[in-house]
This record gives structure tokens, C-alpha cells and sequence, in this order.
């Protein structure tokens, strides 16, 4: 028969336990990262390409915040970064407080925009209190 010590000699011998380093994973997200960034595209927007109405004056509003409002023809307005309707501007004032409609508007109106929109925001905002509208245009010099 066996003793005891010979068969100690044929059990297998544990191994060490398997540790996961942290360097090894965080190099792995780093190369990730820099992968998909040097992959990515970045979409940037953009500014609304308006055809403003031609004028002899020049005219510039003061450096604190200018309100504008852009409006393309078929009644698109472009207001905080936002398209929007007539009707839908007309809500969104609504919900303005005082000190908003303190500080001066601009409206840049293309040239095929239509004149009764233009009407339609200029009494908007009069209706609310604006009192520094101005019209934005593109000086003939300029041109």
C-alpha cells in the first residue's frame, strides 16, 4: 500500500492566484480614448446664410447681449438657436419675463422673406415692451 507521503507526491500543485493589474487596463482605456478621438468627426453648425438688404448708413448695437432673430423666407424664423413658426415665437415671448425684453433685438430679415412676417414680429415685440429693434442690413460698402 500507499503511504501517505508518496502520495502527497502526486497531487497537483495549487497555482498562485491570477491578479488583474490596473496599469495594464488603464493603458487600455487610454489607447481606446485616443482612438476614437483621433477617429471622430466633429460636426460643427454652421451660422444661417441670410441675404440682408443693402444700405448707404452704418449702424452698430452696443456690446451686451443683442437678441437676434433671423427670418428666411416661407415664414422660418431662427430665435435663440431655435427654428421656429410665427404662432411659435409668439408663445416663447410669452413666457419672457420683463428684463428680457430690456435688452436690444435685431432682426435680420432675408431679402426674399416675406414683409408681413416682419410686420408680424415687429408688432410682437412691441406688443411685449421690446423698445430697441433694429433692423439689420448689410452696408453697400461691404459688398
Amino acid at each position: 500500500m500507499w503511504s501517505a507521503p508518496e502520495s502527497a507526491r502526486f497531487r497537483p500543485q495549487r497555482r498562485p492566484t491570477l491578479e488583474l493589474g490596473m496599469t495594464p487596463l488603464i493603458d487600455i482605456v487610454f489607447l481606446l480614448l485616443i482612438f476614437f478621438m483621433l477617429t471622430s468627426r466633429f460636426v460643427v453648425q454652421e451660422g444661417i446664410q441670410v441675404d440682408l438688404p443693402v444700405t448707404d448708413r452704418t449702424h452698430t448695437l452696443p456690446a451686451e447681449k443683442t437678441h437676434r432673430i433671423t427670418v428666411r423666407s416661407g415664414e422660418v424664423l431662427v430665435m435663440d438657436g431655435r427654428a421656429m413658426t410665427v404662432r411659435e415665437v409668439d408663445l416663447y415671448l410669452r413666457d419672457q419675463d420683463a428684463a428680457y425684453f430690456g435688452t436690444p433685438f435685431e432682426i435680420l430679415a432675408d431679402r426674399s422673406a416675406s414683409v408681413q412676417t416682419v410686420i408680424s414680429l415687429l408688432e410682437m415685440l412691441r406688443d411685449k415692451g421690446a423698445s430697441r429693434v433694429t433692423l439689420g442690413t448689410e452696408h453697400s460698402g461691404e459688398r
